[in-house]
């Protein structure tokens, strides 16, 4: 009766290797491994950029004009909408949206103009 046992024990063990087993892909003419294969994992090198951006961006921001300043800091680092940015500064909403088309214009500009390179 063991050597029952042992073969149903062995078989177990079998299907348990081969479904481990990673299935191997080859690659060809049309498709290639590397192509498959990314690399989101945070990195330092990343986060130093990415730092460095915010840092920099933050210092171009602080040169807009106040009102410009004041719009754009509220509705992208406070996750405002225009209508409780409008009733904070007691603006209207068409005024908000216009200072912050003049805060991003400008911030263009200066970016542009000292030829900054801002990674997505």
């Amino acid at each position: 009766m063991s050597w029952v046992l042992r073969i149903a024990n062995n078989l177990i063990v079998d299907k348990f290797r081969n479904d481990k087993k990673m299935y191997m892909k080859r690659d060809t003419e049309e498709y290639s491994i590397f192509s498959s294969i990314t690399d989101n994992s945070p990195n330092i090198e990343k986060e130093l950029i990415k730092n460095q951006v915010d840092i920099d961006l933050k210092k171009i921001i602080q040169k807009l004009p106040q009102d410009q300043k004041e719009v754009l800091m509220m509705r992208y680092y406070s996750d405002m909408s225009f209508k409780e940015i409008a009733d904070i500064t007691g603006v209207s909403v068409n005024t908000t949206l216009g200072r912050m088309r003049y805060a991003i214009t400008n911030l263009r500009k200066v970016i542009e103009k000292n030829q900054i390179y801002l990674p997505s």
